[in-house]
């Protein structure tokens, strides 16, 4: 199993201290993802990877490539998130 850790990802991300101090402590699907924030988004994606027992290189990037190309931006909550991804994981994007 690969490491999901910063250097692991593909795009952009702010990693400012003030980007830290907004990591979620206690967590759920009513929390406001910033797509731009990446300590928010490696905090999301390994717990997408946790709850659908994915473990590869290839699906990390296919997921962070989903969220960062073509997740709709009315997605922005943990659980829009998670239900958006669940529905279009299989489909050819």
């Amino acid at each position: 199993m690969f490491r999901s850790d910063k250097p692991s990802l593909r795009y952009e991300y702010s990693w400012s201290d003030t980007d830290k101090a907004k990591i979620f402590k206690n967590v759920c699907d009513d929390d406001v993802i910033d797509r731009n924030n990446g300590y928010q988004m490696l905090d999301f994606m390994k717990r997408f990877f946790q709850m659908s027992g994915l473990f590869s290189l290839d699906s990390f990037h296919r997921l962070e490539n989903l969220i960062k190309k073509h997740m709709p931006e009315k997605c922005i909550t943990r659980g829009e998130m998670n239900i958006w991804l669940g529905k279009n994981w299989n489909k050819r994007i």
